[in-house]
Formats: structure tokens, sequence, C-alpha cells
């Protein structure tokens, strides 16, 4: 940047933060960065930081703020427009300036810079280098993309609904909570089958042990099955409940209209098949060779129910959660876990006491 009084420059652009491995590195503040600011020196007057706003072909977001430097480019503050245009035009700049403190260098951490701008409501806030020279903004838009690409990193590593970078993020979301069903029956049915067989694997182990057991080994076996499914569906449900509401994508004026039923649709979609898959496995696996046909539909039946339930509670609780001014993040989950095993086990025992004949 020159020595000229008044300076407009134009947008480089925000750099991705994830290397090629897509391990994320440190996120410097000039990787979003603009260089699309307006500045003039602080000798300047109100009319002159007027004329050029209206000369100026930026957007109203920059133009709402015009920084202030020195002849040498050393940051002195703002003029917010609105100063400008309430002050004797022959006022200079410098008595108009403020927000001299409101800065972030370069090489500082870009979402901590987000979250300064974020707490301080300004539409743009100054970057600047070693030598304290004006080296560009950060946009409030930026700020909030920022933020957001911080917070889908936490919230995914919750459950498995896909390892998804910083740039997919946003639209993905949009798609598990506002697109086709579809989508996310498809992304949620991937990992869930994963589980699925590793509960049948945890089951396989029960099964080593039968010797132990004296009655009813064949439902010890799928205890861990019905439990596991109900988990990982609760959970996968939360956090996009949690990320949905993050991100605006989930409104909750219209959570019993609109959210809440979709999320029960996909728990009905997903409990369908899983049963299904689960009802045949057991039925071959167990049902078959020890006479018990029923154990089957017992296993199908209990995977449906638990799959729709952890759907239903994953969405539920944590709304009822914020109603109450409690934070649904730590802890929605335990409340699911905890309703979600007990009305699991206790459809499954029931529905085994009716379908097999066994007195409960």
């Amino acid at each position: 940047m020159t020595n000229n009084s008044m300076t407009e420059i134009h947008s480089v652009g925000i750099a991705s933060a994830i290397d090629a491995h897509g391990i994320t590195t440190h996120n410097p503040v000039h990787e979003v960065m603009h260089d699309d600011y307006l500045a003039m020196t602080s000798d300047k007057t109100a009319a002159d930081i007027i004329e050029q706003v209206r000369n100026s072909s930026l957007d109203a977001q920059v133009t709402a703020v015009v920084c202030v430097i020195d002849s040498d480019n050393r940051y002195q503050g703002f003029v917010r427009l609105a100063e400008a245009l309430r002050s004797d035009p022959q006022v200079s700049a410098k008595e108009l300036a403020t927000g001299a403190d409101l800065y972030v260098y370069n090489d500082e951490d870009r979402e901590q810079a987000a979250r300064l701008l974020q707490r301080r409501d300004l539409p743009i806030l100054p970057v600047l280098d070693e030598q304290h020279h004006l080296a560009g903004i950060i946009r409030f838009d930026d700020a909030m993309d920022v933020l957001e690409e911080e917070a889908s990193e936490d919230v995914y590593k919750k459950a498995g609904v896909g390892s998804l970078t910083r740039a997919q993020e946003i639209v993905r979301s949009e798609r598990l909570t506002q697109g086709s069903l579809k989508y996310p029956f498809g992304v949620r049915l991937a990992f869930l089958c994963v589980a699925l067989a590793g509960g049948m694997a945890v089951g396989g182990v029960v099964e080593h042990f039968e010797g132990v057991l004296e009655a009813l080994v064949a439902l010890a076996i799928f205890v861990p099955v019905i439990m596991d499914m109900g988990g990982n569906v609760g959970t996968q449900s939360s956090t996009i409940f949690a990320r949905g509401v993050a991100l605006g994508h989930i409104r909750l004026e219209r959570f019993f209209r609109y959210h809440i039923l979709r999320e029960l649709a996909v728990g009905v979609m997903l409990g369908a098949v899983l049963g299904l898959a689960g009802g045949l496995i057991a039925y071959f696996w167990q049902g078959l060779p020890n006479d018990m046909p029923m154990l089957g539909p017992v296993i199908g039946l209990s995977l449906f129910a638990a799959v729709v339930l952890a759907c239903v509670l994953g969405f539920l609780l944590p709304w009822v959660l914020l109603k109450l001014g409690f934070d649904h993040a730590p802890g929605a989950d335990p409340f699911i876990t905890t309703i979600k095993d007990f009305s699991a086990l206790l459809i499954y025992f029931s529905l085994a006491a009716w379908l097999l004949g066994i007195e409960a």
C-alpha cells in the first residue's frame, strides 16, 4: 500500500487451511484476510470520508467503516460512515477515529480474530503486519464462515457421519437437515451398517461363553446389537441437531412442524433396513439352528424400535434442554443413552417373552 491519502484495494480471496493430506494446519489470519477496504490519512475530513465512500465500488459492509492511517500507513483507528455523516464536514478523521486498539496481526489465529470481530459487532476488523502497518481486513461474513468451520470440526468428531473437509461442511449440513431424505439416509446407513457388523461381532463373543448361561443364551447374544445400534443412531441425531442449530439450518420455531417429523422419517427408513438385516442374520445364525424361528422377528422389530426411538430422542432431548436453558451439547447424549438403553431393552425382552412364549 502506498502513502496516498485515499486508497481502495481489491480482494485476493480466501486461502484453504487444509493441507494436501486433509490435515488441519495452523490457520493464521492472513489466510482469510481481504485487501479490499477503504483507508485515508488522519488529516482528511468527514467530507473526504463521505466522498470516498460515494466514489467507491465496494459493497456496503466494507464501506460502512473507513480505516484511518498515518503518513507511513500505520493504523490509527477507524471511522464509521454513520459517524462521518452526522459530524461537521470539516472535522478531521483523526478526531472521529475510534477503535485504535481493535485489530489483529496477520500471523494470529484466525478463529480468535473471528471471535473478536463477533464480540465487538463490527462489519470489518483491521489486520496489521509486524510494523503496525495496515495490511488488510477480515470481513464479518468471513469471520462467521471461520466459526462455522471450526464448529464443524468439533461436532463431527462425535459421530460417524463422515470425515468432511471444511469446504464441504456447510453444504452437507444443509443437505442433512433440509435436502432430500435420500442423502441423510445414505450417509448414515453406510456407517450404521459398520456399527451393525461390530455389534454382531460382540454378540459372537457372548456366544463363546454360552456355556455359562443356562437360559436365554440366544437372546443375550443380541443385547449388544440392540444397545449399540440405538447408541450410534442417537449420537448421530444429536450431533446433526447441534450442528444444524449452530449453523441456522434448524429453526426452533418450526421444530415440531418440520424437523422432528423429518428425523422421524429418517429413523423409520433406517430402522426398516437395519431391522430387516439384523432379523435375517439372527434368524439364520441362531433362530433356525436352535429351532426358534421367531427369534428373527424379535431382533428385527427390536432393532426397528430402538433406531426410531433413538432418532426421535436425538432431536427431542437437545431441544428440551435448549428450551430449559441448559447446554445441550454435553447434556443430551447421557440422557439419550439412558432412556434409549432402558426402553430398547424393555421392548426387546417384552417382544421375546411374547413371540417366543417365554414367561417374563
